[in-house]
């Protein structure tokens, strides 16, 4: 017996017989090629998520509140503004567009005064009808 033993002795005590660990179940290992596994792997994503689209058609200024709420809680709005004066059709984009920023959405004109308001997980495809209108001729001033 060394003298790290006998000290070791000294402090922890005698040593007792540890029977050894016996496992409860038998291991057995396989070898699998992980790349090739990798290649063939298709991965399906069930998703249950809905997209809620609110039509917005405000007769005035007073009504943008309720619109700018929609846009908080992620709703994609669909903004007709043909029933509301210029004055007031500026003040509500300009409302809505601070709206817009703040929560990371995207605003698309489809039409003459029409504006699509989309948060930041919907996507729009086709043409962008604002620069198509604009390249025909058309102002908006």
């Amino acid at each position: 017996m060394s003298v790290l033993e006998s000290i070791k002795g000294f402090f922890l005590g005698p040593e007792e017989d540890v029977e050894e660990f016996q496992p409860i179940y038998e291991e057995t290992a396989e070898t699998v090629d992980v790349t090739e596994e990798r290649k063939n792997r298709e991965v399906k994503i069930n998703t249950t998520a809905t997209v809620q689209i609110v039509l917005a058609r405000p007769s005035d200024f007073s009504e943008v509140r309720s619109i700018g709420d929609d846009l908080n809680r992620q709703k994609t709005v669909l903004l007709n503004l043909e029933q509301v004066k210029n004055d007031d059709a500026r003040r509500i984009m300009d409302f809505l567009s601070g709206v817009a920023y703040a929560n990371d959405a995207t605003i698309k004109m489809t039409a003459q005064k029409t504006f699509v308001i989309m948060p930041k997980n919907v996507g729009f495809s086709g043409v962008d009808l604002m620069s198509e209108i604009e390249n025909s001729g058309y102002s908006f001033e």
